[in-house]
């Protein structure tokens, strides 16, 4: 998809919609070899590594795009993540019961909330010792949600890091990097943010 087909696809869905040149976006910085593979929620976390790719709850995007329903193929998608140079994670958070379904996405997903996609084989907490037991990190993060905005960010090997400022990160060029079908990847996230209430108001970020 390109730039402008993603914003047509928005703003028929009711979205305010712009396409803004990296040079136009002062704190975008390189990814690093130390930053999660971490979801795109905004609100800061107890894990120091910001400078990853963010991605629909961490490395569940990439099994849930790709429809890998259980623990041994999200334990290969660790693997790959790993193999790929970042570190794989999960989140939850301070407020959910049981924590890690502190994460909006998989909470969706966990419960078929996410049209055309099936609930996969295991619940936030066996997700978690997975993703930890392949070598993977959870993270909790911290306070609520107050996202103004979301970032789809198209710039290869660069994000976002989460500040005071909300924003939801969605660094999009790991669809090529992971070999995900992208309109399947932003429909989960666009289907995410409106499904959890969220901005619906969006820049893409291009070279």
């Amino acid at each position: 998809m390109t730039p402008t087909q993603i914003v047509e696809v928005l703003e028929s869905r009711g979205w305010t919609a712009e396409i803004v040149n990296k040079s136009e976006v002062e704190d975008l910085v390189d990814v690093n070899e130390e930053g999660l593979f971490k979801c795109v929620d905004g609100r800061c976390s107890d894990h120091s590594g910001m400078r990853g790719p963010k991605v629909l709850g961490g490395v569940y995007g990439v099994a849930a795009t790709r429809k890998v329903m259980d623990l041994e193929g999200l334990s290969s998608i660790v693997s790959e993540v790993a193999d790929a140079g970042y570190v794989p994670s999960v989140h939850g958070d301070q407020h959910a019961d049981p924590a890690p379904m502190g994460c909006g996405f998989f909470k969706l997903w966990s419960l078929g909330q996410l049209p055309g996609l099936d609930a996969p084989d295991y619940d936030s907490e066996a997700g978690k010792a997975n993703v930890e037991d392949a070598g993977g990190v959870y993270e909790t993060l911290e306070g609520g949600h107050s996202e103004s905005k979301v970032m789809i960010n198209l710039v290869s090997k660069t994000t976002l890091e989460p500040k005071e400022d909300q924003r939801f990160v969605v660094d999009a060029w790991i669809t090529a990097e992971f070999d995900l079908d992208v309109p399947t990847y932003l429909t989960l996230a666009v289907e995410t943010v409106e499904r959890l209430n969220g901005p619906r108001v969006a820049q893409i970020i291009v070279d």
